[in-house]
């Protein structure tokens, strides 16, 4: 049948004078009733300015991804920074692996509440549904999606029908809201370690690596050069993050170049500062690490060799920038008996983050200085510090609220001017923006 009805436009609003398609049916009656129908549909949909055409969801979702892209590209761009933004990174991959395959060739008027409501229980299950094989490929996944990748995932779903609402390009309006959204439960924090477990897992990676593992007495086990080489190189990593408190992306974008050593004012202790890369998620900061990190990084310069201020903190024995440690580290994690926590939730490199919080807290006390010191040093906020870092434990509740009557505690020799020299550290933090 060939239709013309005056107004019909495309997806992308360009008008064109008709329609050509089959009815599908044999019977000359049936194939009449069929084009009157479809006749009325387009006449609905050319006063209605919508398009004339059938849409799916890849349709739209090309169309809103354009624009959302470019805004994204414009915000990174207006921070001074290039690349890359890690948001547009986090839409591509989101995309390409979930919401097209999953909503990608649904008909936007065929499209049902049902359908979209599948979504979340297909997405839960996604990963259970892998073969071994595609869960090894992608060793950082997480069989459960938490409640946070949900959140950002409903947001963008969100968007993407309120485009196409927004721009007539269909009339469906779902009710997009994942399972947990409405239950109240509260942002999972990762899980962390507590004194006991850190000290089994440091002992265990002392034997570890040097090719002394629990596995590696096991028949057939072959242990060589590189992979001792990966092992040192994990417990520097894992040990950098906890006494410095980055974030896993930031440590792998360091180069010897951001590294720099200090002593403190006060103590006069030496400490390494380093500058986060503009690249990373909340910008450009300045890291003061903990005194154990100096040693760390003169093991780590040993270890690799490349030593050049444009040279990689973190690479392999040929100066490539190591990516992560998916594999190696949980197979690592549980064979030290620790890869999981009390509540059977799975221990990640973050979880080396939450350490060095934890221990900052449980060193200088709950108080306002106490917070802006280490949020500023772990480029994140208050409200962040609470929902994630901080645990009850660390420190009892009692000695929390009468702790040096509200001042922060800084480490140090005790002696007749001790509080006075604390309350001039504090000033001199201060005066320089801490």
């Amino acid at each position: 049948m060939r239709l013309h009805v005056r107004g019909m436009t495309d997806l992308n609003g360009t008008k064109f004078s008709h329609v050509q398609e089959t009815t599908g049916e044999l019977d000359l009656d049936e194939a009449k009733r069929v084009a009157l129908e479809r006749y009325d549909d387009l006449r609905i949909r050319a006063r209605n300015k919508e398009p004339a055409k059938s849409i799916t969801f890849a349709d739209v979702y090309a169309l809103w991804w354009a624009k959302r892209e470019q805004e994204l590209h414009d915000t990174w761009s207006a921070k001074g920074r290039t690349g890359v933004s890690q948001r547009v990174a986090w839409f591509v991959k989101q995309s390409g692996r979930y919401w097209l395959p999953y909503f990608g060739k649904h008909k936007m008027e065929d499209m049902t509440q049902a359908v979209v409501e599948g979504y979340w229980k297909w997405r839960n299950a996604y990963w259970s549904n892998q073969d071994e094989n595609e869960r090894r490929r992608y060793g950082n996944h997480k069989i459960t999606p938490s409640k946070k990748t949900l959140d950002m995932e409903q947001s963008a779903l969100k968007e993407v029908f309120a485009y196409g609402i927004a721009h007539r390009l269909f009339r469906f309006q779902p009710i997009i809201s994942h399972p947990f959204s409405r239950k109240g439960i509260a942002v999972k924090r990762r899980p962390s370690f507590d004194a006991g477990e850190l000290k089994k897992l440091h002992s265990y990676m002392d034997r570890w690596v040097l090719g002394e593992g629990d596995n590696d007495k096991l028949p057939g086990a072959f242990i060589n050069s590189r992979h001792l080489y990966q092992r040192k190189l994990l417990q520097l990593y894992i040990q950098f993050i906890e006494g410095t408190g980055m974030r896993t992306g930031e440590v792998l974008l360091l180069k010897h170049g951001d590294i720099m050593s200090t002593r403190t004012d006060l103590y006069e202790t030496i400490v390494l500062e380093i500058s986060v890369s503009d690249q990373t998620k909340t910008g450009a900061r300045t890291v003061t690490s903990n005194p154990s990190v100096f040693a760390t990084y003169a093991e780590l310069c040993a270890l690799t060799g490349h030593t050049d201020p444009t040279d990689w903190l973190f690479c392999d024995q040929k100066g490539k920038q190591a990516t992560g440690f998916f594999k190696t580290l949980p197979i690592m994690l549980e064979e030290a008996g620790v890869l999981k926590d009390k509540r059977g939730d799975r221990r990640s490199a973050y979880s080396f983050r939450h350490v060095y919080a934890e221990g900052r807290f449980a060193a200088i006390g709950f108080n306002p200085i106490a917070y802006d010191l280490i949020g500023t040093n772990m480029g994140t906020g208050r409200q962040s510090l609470e929902k994630h870092y901080v645990r009850r434990g660390i420190i009892d509740d009692a000695d929390a609220l009468i702790a040096n009557h509200g001042l922060v505690s800084f480490k140090g020799p005790e002696g007749p001017n001790a509080r006075e020299e604390k309350e001039k550290e504090i000033e001199r933090r201060e005066r320089r923006g801490y």
